[in-house]
């Protein structure tokens, strides 16, 4: 009896440990999934960005426009928000630390050019 309740309070704290690390963004690979927005496939990783809910629900977006948009429409309570460095697309950025610039030389998914980095001197030439 005593057997059994330890496995169940082992396997309890596993699940919970497990989930108690740094929150991370999922990396995808280009065209494993749609837009939640527009239902765009994301293709162009330089503008992936996504949300992770309070709830733990994961958006992925093919477009910082496409990602505010559905912030505007939907106002899901959000947990953390990642946008990805336009010039190393394995990179995200927290969208509150990212340097988020629109410009004519950018051509995003949407049209709307905007595009994130890191730091101000990265996205100089872009603007």
């Amino acid at each position: 009896m005593w057997l059994k309740a330890l496995k169940s309070t082992l396997i309890f704290l596993i699940v919970v440990l497990s989930n108690c690390g740094e929150v991370k963004p999922e990396m995808l690979a280009v065209g494993e999934m749609k837009c939640a927005h527009c239902s765009m496939s994301i293709v162009d990783m330089r503008f992936h960005t996504q949300i992770l809910t309070d709830k733990g629900k994961r958006y992925h977006f093919d477009a910082i426009e496409c990602l505010d948009d559905f912030q505007k429409q939907n106002n899901p309570p959000t947990k953390k928000i990642w946008v990805t460095n336009f010039l190393d697309r394995k990179e995200f950025i927290s969208k509150e630390d990212a340097i988020i610039i629109k410009s004519d030389k950018i051509r995003s998914p949407m049209g709307a050019g905007l595009a994130a980095f890191k730091t101000h001197e990265e996205a100089k030439p872009f603007e």
